[in-house]
């Protein structure tokens, strides 16, 4: 019975020695990282880490170009002009009315009757879609406003043009006939191109391979916190609780 109790003793003893080391050593790597070790496995799996940032940025740029619609872009511009005298001055209070009136402006270029009619003269499916492809803006401390239609299309580059020329024309015309306004001029005609906006095939594809390296250092990093082995003498001796009396040598050095 005595020598058993001591075997149970020195067991329960042992194993609080593990345990302590265990913890120990999560605790030392919550602080600290063996930088050496990291820079070891990434040298050691550099192969890895470049084909994983040259596939995910190839994949990126071509999954963009093959399955990414093409984007067109077309703008126009609008300027309310204000009222001039008889004698060449510009008027002060048509001015301030016509900053004020800017958002309002804005605001009812999409509306549901104009994008109704834009609809039905560009063979969109809806309103909706109209309104969708419209980005209305103005530029500070000016009453000049922007219409801009990006469309996403596989045949028609000329969508984009056809949504901001009606678009505009639709709105100067309905302000005349319901509000009486009629000091909106258009300063800068959408035009045609042929020359898409999008997608990004090189800012997509550089992204694609950042993500690739950024894997691949996980994926060391991963190593390098999971791995519980004991790596050295001091380490050793902390888990068994007794002085190493012999090491081996690293042949492979």
């Amino acid at each position: 019975m005595p020598s058993r109790y001591k075997r149970n003793e020195s067991t329960r003893r042992n194993a609080a020695i593990q345990n302590d080391f265990y913890q120990q050593r999560e605790n030392e790597e919550e602080i600290t990282i063996d930088l050496a070790e990291v820079w070891s496995l990434f040298k050691k799996h550099i192969v890895l880490i470049v084909l994983l940032t040259l596939l995910c940025g190839a994949g990126a740029g071509i999954g963009t170009k093959l399955f990414v619609p093409k984007t067109y872009a077309s703008s126009a511009s609008i300027f309310l002009t204000p009222m001039v005298s008889d004698t060449g001055y510009v008027d002060y209070n048509s001015m301030t009315s016509n900053e004020k009136l800017v958002n309002n402006v804005i605001t009812l270029m999409t509306q549901n009757n104009i994008m109704t009619q834009v609809a039905k003269e560009t063979g969109l499916s809806s309103a909706k879609e109209a309104r969708d492809a419209l980005t209305v803006s103005n530029t500070s401390n000016t009453t000049l406003v922007t219409v801009t239609a990006v469309t996403a299309v596989t045949e028609d580059a000329r969508l984009s043009k056809n949504i901001v020329s009606s678009t505009v024309n639709n709105f100067i015309e309905r302000m005349k006939d319901t509000l009486n306004v009629s000091n909106i001029e258009i300063v800068d005609n959408p035009k045609l191109s042929f020359v898409p906006v999008g997608p990004h095939v090189k800012r997509n594809a550089l992204i694609g391979a950042v993500a690739g390296f950024m894997l691949g250092c996980a994926y060391i990093m991963i190593r390098v916190i999971g791995d519980k082995r004991l790596k050295n003498r001091e380490e050793a001796e902390k888990y068994l609780g007794i002085p190493v009396l012999a090491q081996l040598p690293d042949f492979n050095e």
